[in-house]
This record gives structure tokens, C-alpha cells and sequence, in this order.
């Protein structure tokens, strides 16, 4: 094979791989648009339902004890970490596992640390460096899915805490800054801020909420339903930043790829040329040697 038959192959190579680059990038785009059109709304509703239990919470009489998590021990903590399902995300999840390293103290996961991991790549890092971790679960790829996820890893939480095996609960999730990097921010579930959610109740009133429920099970209900709502908003911020992440590094491949094509095509003229040039060569040396095989032939008799 010549050289400018194996600079044109490489250059046929890496044009497919342009465009499989640019399906990734325009399904990131896709992705991270639907992720963000989502989360006002979901803003909202985690928002309403921290006014319902702020509104709820002067119902409890004042001998029963509050909702699972508001007087939790700080001891055994449960931290939760939405990393990425799939890869090319750069250095997404070293980011939210040095987030994590960093939460604990000391600066390495403790004992009294359980990791609660979605997304099937941050796990895979998480124990390749040694984690010892209490549950992990593929992440949601698509915004539909995330319900589904989200709802085992509640389940899983409330399991711990029924076994009394955490007393707490914080995420660690990366939101997605339009124009920068994501920004990698801790959130804490349980115990619940009452203050926070006396306020998102807003001014209290003398008429109290109408309820059919007993306060703690109105209570209970309505302190699973922010845990749900709270969880979702973090893992549809990190499917928004997963996808923002992938979509700069499709970004900078798509980049490289045409950089690179655009050197192939140089070296492909240039060796297109010397080739047109070694062909003209070899026509002058052929016919400088035909010529002078003739002229110095015997003359033919007559």
C-alpha cells in the first residue's frame, strides 16, 4: 500500500469518527436541554412540599417525636453521590469523589461513613480506589428514568434508617453552571431544617392546615415526599452536568478529529505530488533512454 492510499484510509477512519463525535454531542445537547427544562418545575414541587411540612410540623404535640431524621445523630452518616452513568466526562467523577474525601474527616472515608453511590461509573472509581460502599445503582440516563432510581435509592435510605444504621444523610451532586465548569455542592437531607422549612411555610397563620391524617403520619408522609422531591432535583442537576461535562469533551474531540483530518489532507497533497513528481521522473528517464537507444543503433543496410 502506498503512502497516499494509507493517508487517505486514515482520513476516511477519521471521518466516521466525526460523526459518531457528533451524534454523542448532539444527544448530550439533547440531554442536558431536557435536564434543565425540567428543574424549575422540580424546584417548585420539592419548594411546596417543604411549605406543607414547615406548615405541618406545629401539629406534632410536643411529647411525640418528630419525623424520622429530625433529631438524627451525626454519628453514622450516610452520603450520597450522583456521578455519571457512562463515560467521557473528563474528570466528573474524581471531582465528586475528592468532594466526598474531602467531607470526611479525616480526609479519607471513615467507618462511620456509608456510601450511597448512583451511576455505575463513579462506583467503578469509588472501589478501584478501596471504598467500601453500603449500596450502589446505575444512574438514569434519560429525565423519564429518573423517578425509577431515585425511588430504590429512597427505599434503600429508609431501610438504613429503620436499622438505625444511619442517622443522617447528605448529597453530594454537581450542578450545572451555564458558560463554566459545574460546581460540585453538598446538600443535607436529614436532619431536617426546621428553621428552612418554618420559612418555605411562609407567615404562620391562625387557622391551622386541614388534615385527614394523624399528625405524625401526615408528617411522616410528607417528610418521605421531600427526601423524594430533594433527591430528584440532585440527581436531574447531575444528569445536567454529566451531560454538560460530555458534551465539552465531544466538543474538544470534534475539535482534534478536524485539526487532525486537516494535517492528513496536507501530508495526502504533499505526498500526491511527489508521487505525480516520481511519475514525471520516470517518463523523462524512459524516454532519455529510448532516445538514446536509437541513436546509437547500426544503420540498416539498404
Amino acid at each position: 500500500m502506498t503512502q497516499l492510499s494509507d493517508i487517505r484510509l486514515r482520513i476516511a477512519s477519521l471521518q466516521e469518527l466525526t460523526d459518531v463525535v457528533g451524534a454523542m454531542r448532539a444527544l448530550a445537547g439533547m440531554r442536558l436541554q431536557e435536564a434543565q427544562q425540567a428543574l424549575p418545575g422540580i424546584r417548585r414541587y420539592a419548594h411546596s412540599v417543604a411549605g406543607a411540612l414547615g406548615a405541618a410540623l406545629p401539629l406534632l404535640p410536643d411529647d411525640d417525636a418528630p419525623p424520622a431524621g429530625a433529631r438524627a445523630s451525626r454519628a453514622t452518616r450516610a452520603v450520597i453521590l450522583c456521578t455519571a452513568e457512562h463515560g467521557f466526562v473528563g474528570g466528573y467523577n474524581e471531582r465528586l469523589l475528592e468532594a466526598a474525601q474531602a467531607l470526611s474527616r479525616p480526609p479519607r472515608p471513615t467507618s462511620q461513613d456509608r456510601f450511597y453511590v448512583l451511576g455505575s461509573r463513579g462506583a467503578a472509581l469509588a472501589l478501584e480506589r478501596g471504598w467500601r460502599l453500603a449500596w450502589h445503582q446505575a444512574a438514569a440516563t434519560r429525565l423519564d428514568g429518573t423517578p425509577g432510581s431515585v425511588g430504590q435509592l429512597t427505599t434503600e435510605l429508609y431501610a438504613s434508617l429503620a436499622r438505625g444504621d444511619i442517622g443522617r444523610i447528605d448529597c453530594l451532586f454537581a450542578r450545572h453552571r451555564q458558560g463554566g465548569a459545574s460546581r460540585v455542592e453538598c446538600s443535607t437531607l436529614l436532619p431536617l431544617d426546621t428553621a428552612a422549612l418554618a420559612a418555605a411555610a411562609g407567615p404562620v397563620t391562625v387557622q391551622q392546615p386541614l388534615h385527614h391524617l394523624t399528625p405524625r403520619e401526615l408528617l411522616e408522609g410528607l417528610a418521605a415526599e421531600y427526601l423524594f422531591a430533594r433527591l430528584t432535583e440532585a440527581a436531574v442537576e447531575s444528569l445536567a452536568s454529566e451531560n454538560a461535562a460530555r458534551l465539552e469533551a465531544m466538543e474538544s474531540a470534534r475539535d482534534n478529529v478536524s485539526r487532525k483530518v486537516d494535517e492528513l489532507r496536507r501530508a495526502a497533497q504533499q505526498a500526491r505530488q511527489e508521487e505525480i513528481t516520481a511519475e514525471l521522473l520516470d517518463l523523462i528517464v524512459g524516454a532519455e533512454a529510448l532516445s538514446g537507444g536509437s541513436y546509437g543503433a547500426p544503420a540498416r543496410a539498404i
